[in-house]
């Protein structure tokens, strides 16, 4: 005979405010990014009960399925990003605390390093991050029950935008063929691009002017241009190195326009990178789309793309985060490459490759987010000040709750007493015993 299963006395929610509990910018480090959120533990049956401990804790989960000829294995990494076993422990001397529910803030500093939340359809990979509550009941060590509730959130990094000034520097590469005999050279405007952003590329092929024994005859037959998204795994039982080709377009030369020389040929390619969807455009002015300025915003978030096909979307991901960008975690990392390739007469041919940041977020939707972006930093700088700010910039990401500890607001303790159970919604008239020796719940809608 199975066990009978042990009803949890306690309900365990975060707060509902109608905003994410993720303020700041992940990724922005002067805008403090952090986890804000309240968290509501409340009696299940409406009877009192014995708190021993609260603890939370952030974890990040990716997983990808690798497609074999008998099917599909699925390959899951999890990592605990964060960790406060407890984040509320009942008086000095006291096993445990007997309430009637319990409000608990807390702001939990997200790390640098994190991984954005995200789904990529190529590769059947997804992240998504989870606040776990481990909550644990119980007056004495011989009934003592621990109960675990978990809550998904999206976690969106703003560090790759392609309007920030590292990314609008020019990148130029450089390629000498295996014989000597042919030099390539690549030079792009800019190093990150989003989704339907412009790929631009300009290739100059010629004669090495450093070889002393230039080979005659050299010509061009082809520049192909390719982009490329690899998926590496950095965990055991999967392959090292996955790649899929996003695009690709070639140029062919005659004999006449392809012969080399020390001028050599340039040609640019431009093309559009790759996307899967027009949720970007919630991120842009709503003219563009047709809209007046009387528009209610919640009515053109939600009509404005009926009608669009997308795939299932995994929980805690958002919807802007539903194709491949640059990503590095523990179980996968994703990155991009433009590729180069010169098919050549009479000498070997040449295959340039440089990396290219692809962010979720597109140049229009950057330049709707920065303004955004920016304000977030006034707003931490005057929660937190200045000389805080400083200060987490300058630490180890394990001060980072020593520092912030002193904002963090008292939790609420609602106790077995008439005040506290008509705060919490109750009818005043139902608390304490009937007839019967059992407490009457009745809430007011």
């Amino acid at each position: 005979m199975a066990p009978s299963k042990v009803v949890s006395p306690v309900s365990a929610n975060i707060r509902q405010t109608g905003v994410n509990i993720v303020h700041g910018c992940p990724g922005v480090s002067r805008s403090v990014p952090r986890v804000e959120a309240v968290i509501e533990l409340r009696p299940s049956n409406g009877t009192p009960f014995y708190l021993r401990s609260v603890g939370i804790e952030i974890k990040t989960v990716q997983k990808v399925t690798i497609s074999s000829a008998i099917g599909g294995s699925e390959f899951l990494g999890e990592q605990k990003v964060y960790e406060n076993p407890s984040v509320f422990r009942p008086p000095v001397g006291e096993f445990a605390e007997r309430v009637l529910g319990l409000d608990l803030p807390v702001i939990i500093p997200l790390p640098r390093d994190i991984t954005p939340s995200g789904q990529s359809s190529n590769w059947s990979a997804t992240t998504s991050h989870y606040l776990v509550l481990r909550v644990s009941c119980g007056d004495s060590y011989n009934n003592e029950m621990s109960f675990m509730e978990s809550f998904a959130f999206p976690v969106i990094l703003f560090d790759t935008l392609p309007i920030y000034r590292q990314f609008n520097e020019s990148v130029s590469e450089t390629r000498i063929s295996d014989d000597n005999h042919v030099e390539i050279d690549l030079s792009m405007p800019v190093s990150s691009v989003g989704p339907s952003d412009d790929v631009i590329a300009l290739v100059r092929i010629r004669t090495n002017p450093l070889s002393n024994s230039n080979k005659k005859n050299l010509k061009l037959k082809f520049l192909t241009l390719q982009i490329k998204e690899i998926i590496e795994f950095h965990e055991g039982g999967l392959p090292t190195r996955k790649e899929k080709k996003l695009h690709s377009e070639s140029k062919s030369f005659s004999s006449k326009d392809g012969s080399l020389n020390s001028s050599g040929i340039s040609h640019e390619f431009r093309c559009k990178f790759p996307h899967e969807n027009d949720f970007l455009k919630t991120f842009t002015n709503k003219k563009t789309l047709g809209y007046g300025d009387d528009t209610n915003d919640r009515h053109y978030v939600s009509s404005a793309f009926v009608g669009e096909k997308i795939e299932k979307v995994h929980e805690g991901v958002p919807l802007t985060h539903i194709q491949g960008f640059t990503t590095r975690g523990k179980l996968y990392s994703i990155s991009y490459e433009i590729i180069i390739k010169a098919k050549l007469s009479s000498a070997k041919d040449i295959v340039l490759t440089t990396p290219i940041t692809v962010c979720p977020f597109d140049r229009d939707a950057s330049e709707y987010l920065l303004p955004w972006i920016m304000n977030e930093c006034e707003r931490a700088k005057t929660m937190f000040g200045k000389h805080t700010i400083n200060a987490l910039l300058q630490s180890k990401y394990s001060d980072y709750d020593l520092i912030l500890g002193r904002y963090v607001p008292p939790p609420s303790i609602f106790r077995y007493n008439k005040t506290d159970w008509t705060r919490l919604g109750f009818n005043a008239d139902s608390f304490g015993p009937n007839k019967s020796g059992k407490p009457l719940v009745s809430f007011i809608d």
